[in-house]
C-alpha cells in the first residue's frame, strides 16, 4: 500500500514537473511572439515617421526654392521699375540700390527720393520734404 502510494506520489510529482516545464515553454513562446509583434509595430511606426519627415523635408526644400524664385523675380521687377513697391526686409538693399542708381524708390507705399548729396527724403501730404537720417 505504501509502495503504491509512493509510486503515485512520484508519478504525480513527475507529472507536475512536466506540466510546469511545458507551461514555462508556452509562456516563453507566447512572450517571444508578443515581443516580435510589438517590435514590428514599433518598426512600422518608425518607418511611417521617417516617411513623414522625408515628405516635410521635401516640402521645405521646394518652398525654399519657390521663395528664391519669387524673390529673384521681385528683384528683377524692382530694378527695372522704381515705382514697384518693395516691402520685404530682404529687399532693403535693393531699395538702397534703386535710390543710388535712379534717385527714386518706393518702399512700403512711400516713394523715397535721393538728392545729389545723397540725402534721402520723401514728400509729405503737405508737399514738404521729410528727410530720413538712417535708412
Amino acid at each position: 500500500m505504501i509502495f503504491k502510494f509512493l509510486i503515485l506520489f512520484c508519478l504525480g510529482l513527475f507529472g507536475f514537473l512536466i506540466i510546469r516545464i511545458l507551461y514555462r515553454q508556452i509562456i516563453i513562446i507566447k512572450s517571444s511572439v508578443t515581443l516580435k509583434f510589438y517590435q514590428q509595430k514599433k518598426l512600422k511606426k518608425n518607418l511611417e515617421r521617417q516617411k513623414k519627415l522625408a515628405y516635410i523635408d521635401k516640402a521645405n526644400r521646394e518652398s525654399k526654392k519657390n521663395d528664391k524664385l519669387f524673390m529673384n523675380k521681385r528683384k528683377l521687377l524692382g530694378l527695372n521699375d522704381p515705382n514697384f513697391d518693395l516691402f520685404y526686409d530682404e529687399e532693403k538693399e535693393l531699395h538702397n540700390e534703386r535710390l543710388k542708381l535712379k534717385s527714386q524708390s518706393k518702399w512700403n507705399g512711400i516713394i523715397y527720393f535721393a538728392d545729389k548729396k545723397g540725402n534721402i527724403y520723401y514728400i509729405s501730404r503737405n508737399g514738404k520734404r521729410i528727410y530720413k537720417n538712417n535708412f
